[in-house]
């Protein structure tokens, strides 16, 4: 064989070493790739597309334990400006706007305040309740002390602060403490309060083996206990001295079928019942077990304006509540989102009754003009945060991106991407949007065409 041969075959063979790792099984080892068990793709994946916005500042705050996150207050805007709890437990003011500080006070803040006709009132970590003006300026401070407060309510010409069964009134202008009470251990407080008239009424849970809302009057001006009424929430509204108040009617009528929701009237001064108010309808889509629902979807209320929303289970019903009548029907009624997760969020919003869903975090609206229902799920991925101003919805994702929608349209307006997977409520004055995340503030200009 000459050398021209030999160099040919030797060029073959050494092109078929190379062809054969891919096409010679027979006479190699034969491998193989594991296969899924399960592979499912998901072609409804959507991912936002809108404007990505950059922020103007950021700004870090207090961080606080996660079992005290819910109850605690580390940011407000007000008028143009912010007040945040700083990492070292002081109180700072920014500029909304710039992110520029404007000012700092005090030490040792727990991080409970509030804001009210330009003034922040607030306590500190040792109960002392104080008064800063919108300038920085102190105004004054007085010792309760309540170093575990759960709420200041600016109401009057008082500032009250809660503490689980106490309650105390100090005196808006000159922080003189007015008076302060204690209920006796039957009692557990919460953080809702109104004064009307003189009047101060305040909600509470009644301790025991069954737990029911009680409501307590007292005289605003030295804390005189005028009188309690049991199995009664919140009112609805005060007016004309008398108060419209929903009784809790679990294990005294618990008919599945005939069902109501009774509006008990009080006189505002006396406690004493004045009348009652039934709205009746019939349940026909009873559970199985013949069981007995209460409360959200089937068998609650609220007031918006003159409107009042019964919730019927299949069925929300609207009446007038100015003009009621004994058995009268409802002025309208519509289909509303019927699930195990879903809760009435009591509200009105763009003409839209306002609903959430828990199982996956989504707001649910029904339009009060034709009843179309429509979640608002949204996104990549589940919401961790929503909230809405105006007609504007936002909503922070469990990747750190928090984007901003049209309520209405459900178009999307624009992104902010953070770099945490955390989110706090979002605050709003002005133009300015502030986005908190993993213990930042984030300013964001809000666009022109939603402001």
């Amino acid at each position: 064989m000459n050398r021209l041969k030999l160099k040919q075959i030797t060029s073959v063979l050494a092109g078929i070493s190379v062809i054969l790792p891919l096409y010679a099984g027979d006479l190699l080892p034969a491998a193989s790739a594991e296969k899924a068990a399960v592979s499912i793709g998901n072609p409804f994946y959507t991912q936002v597309t809108a404007p990505v916005l950059k922020p103007l500042w950021s700004f870090s705050t207090a961080t606080i334990p996660s079992s005290l996150a819910a109850q605690s207050i580390t940011a407000l805007a007000e008028n143009g400006k912010v007040f945040a709890l700083q990492k070292n437990y002081t109180l700072a003011a920014l500029n909304a706007a710039t992110g520029k500080k404007l000012w700092e006070y005090g030490s040792a803040l727990a991080p409970l305040y509030t804001y009210s006709k330009g003034m922040i009132y607030g306590v500190t970590q040792a109960g002392t309740l104080y008064a800063v003006a919108e300038s920085g300026r102190k105004v004054w401070n007085t010792s309760l002390p309540f170093s575990n407060a759960s709420s200041i309510h600016p109401l009057g010409d008082k500032i009250y602060v809660t503490q689980g069964r106490q309650l105390a009134a100090v005196d808006a202008s000159t922080g003189k403490l007015k008076w302060k009470i204690a209920e006796d251990s039957n009692y557990e407080g919460y953080t809702d309060l109104t004064e009307v008239d003189g009047v101060l009424i305040r909600l509470y849970t009644s301790a025991g083996v069954l737990t029911f809302p009680s409501i307590i009057a007292y005289d605003s001006k030295t804390g005189k206990k005028l009188w309690e009424q049991y199995r009664q929430s919140m009112p609805l509204t005060i007016r004309d001295g008398l108060v419209y108040s929903i009784k809790s009617l679990e294990m005294l009528d618990e008919d599945p079928v005939n069902r109501k929701v009774l509006v008990s009237i009080f006189n505002l001064q006396t406690g004493q019942l004045q009348g009652e108010r039934n709205y009746r309808w019939t349940d026909n889509n009873t559970p199985p077990d013949g069981g007995f629902r209460s409360g959200g979807v089937y068998g609650s209320a609220f007031l918006d304006g003159s409107n009042l929303y019964v919730m019927q289970g299949q069925k929300v019903a609207q009446y007038n509540f100015w003009n009621y009548t004994e058995n009268g029907k409802p002025l309208k009624q519509w289909n509303q989102p019927l699930s195990d997760h879903v809760f009435p969020l009591y509200k009105v919003i763009q003409d839209r009754l306002m609903y959430y869903n828990y199982s996956d975090n989504s707001l649910i609206t029904m339009k009060l003009a034709n009843g179309q229902v429509i979640s608002t799920k949204q996104g990549e991925n589940p919401s961790v945060q929503m909230d809405i101003f105006g007609r504007t919805m936002y909503t922070g994702q469990s990747d750190g991106l928090y984007h901003a929608y049209d309520l209405i349209s459900q178009k999307p307006l624009f992104t902010v991407k953070t770099a945490s997977r955390e989110f706090q409520p979002s605050l709003k004055t002005g133009n300015i949007l502030i986005v908190r995340s993993g213990g930042k503030m984030l300013g964001v200009k809000l666009p022109a065409a939603i402001q």
